[in-house]
């Protein structure tokens, strides 16, 4: 193990009631994504989170005051010319009370303590790992914290275009990869497309031909969207939600369903586009409207990212750590990001499993080291 990096390791673990302490505030504070019946929950949480900057290192937030979702927050750190943007989101999918803030054993629960609350906390104590060891990281560090990145990060994905455009590098402290620990290099992107189906209503019995079955016609579109599937480029095609007709007895003049698209390849992603939008119907008389386009672009491999991952790589063996890269089929903040030309790295948050899963957990014994990877990791950008 190299000076610096134990330097680092041996100060986290004198420090670890204190980083679990605040940890389990954090986890404490419910955030459910704002709605109007819980804004109150949200912000308190951004409350929780402004108190334990500016407790263990003295910082303020920028705060980007939000209306229709809680106020998104950024912290900055140190002087340079260059600048490393972190981001992590702190509202969860869970609602007040769902789940129990416990440990057993080597595992700590609760709601938002993997997804991604310990990724915030593991932000924080590498800076304050700084500050009270007197490292200077040579650049300047952005914790941007966001408030609804599990309903797509509608109102902070502008403000993370703007500020993450003139930075050397992002990193994104979401979970790494359950069980395993993997980095993440890559990530799907996925998109949401509803069609609509219109036919012609008769009635079943007296004047069946006369109809158009809306619903056979989108039957026959479903089996045609299913084909689009192509597991070897990684992408797929899922009808989850389908609906239509009113009565047994009424041929049906009005059908709809929804897809989720996956992809691992921005020309995926438009080439899909291109086809749902092109679809046209197969019995006479009907008509098929789509709506919809790509959401988050996918996280590819770029070259940036995969320098980025072997700077990791390189402070995970001065923690004496092996590590491993995966590409996760669930989108985050670093699409954006690495779409963006940006280099990104992602999955640097801790260890668990759970990953929206009422056995939501971390593995306290590999909480640690990873935050110590990750203050080593922004030393070597």
């Amino acid at each position: 193990m190299e000076q610096q990096e134990k330097r680092i390791l041996d100060y986290l673990k004198s420090h670890e009631a204190e980083i679990f302490a605040d940890l389990e505030e954090l986890v404490r504070a419910d955030s459910p994504t704002q709605t109007p019946e819980n804004k109150e929950l949200i912000a308190h949480c951004s409350q929780v989170l402004r108190d334990i900057f500016a407790r263990r290192i003295g910082v303020t937030p920028v705060v980007y005051s939000q209306d229709t979702a809680g106020d998104h927050l950024r912290f900055d750190y140190g002087q340079g010319q260059d600048t490393v943007m972190i981001i992590g989101h702190y509202d969860t999918v869970w609602n007040k009370g769902q789940l129990e803030v416990k440990r057993e054993g080597n595992k700590l629960y609760g709601p938002g303590v993997f997804d991604m609350k310990s990724g915030l906390i593991s932000a924080l104590w590498s800076l304050k790992a700084y500050q009270d060891l007197g490292i200077d990281p040579g650049k300047k560090i952005m914790v941007f914290c966001n408030s609804d990145e599990e309903t797509g990060s509608k109102t902070s994905t502008p403000i993370i275009k703007d500020l993450a455009k003139d930075c050397k590098a992002v990193l994104i402290c979401e979970p790494s990869e359950a069980v395993t620990g993997k980095l993440k290099t890559a990530r799907k992107g996925g998109g949401g497309y509803t069609v609509t189906v219109h036919g012609k209503a008769s009635h079943a019995g007296n004047d069946h031909k006369g109809g158009i079955n809306a619903i056979e016609e989108m039957a026959r579109q479903i089996q045609y969207v299913h084909t689009l599937t192509d597991y070897d480029k990684g992408t797929t095609l899922s009808v989850g939600i389908c609906s239509g007709g009113t009565k047994t007895n009424i041929v049906p003049d009005f059908a709809q369903f929804k897809i989720d698209t996956r992809y691992s390849q921005v020309s995926e992603a438009e080439r899909i586009y291109g086809l749902l939008h092109a679809i046209k119907p197969s019995l006479p008389g009907a008509t098929v409207e789509v709506e919809g386009k790509p959401g988050k672009m996918p996280m590819e491999r770029t070259p940036g990212n995969v320098a980025l991952y072997e700077k990791a790589l390189e402070a995970g063996k001065a923690l004496d750590m092996e590590l491993d890269q995966c590409m996760s089929g669930g989108g985050s903040d670093g699409n954006t990001t690495s779409a963006m030309g940006i280099p990104t790295l992602d999955g640097l948050g801790a260890v668990g499993e759970g990953l929206h899963a009422i056995n939501e957990h971390i593995y306290i014994d590999q909480y640690i080291p990873r935050i110590a990877l990750l203050a080593s990791f922004m030393t070597r950008i």
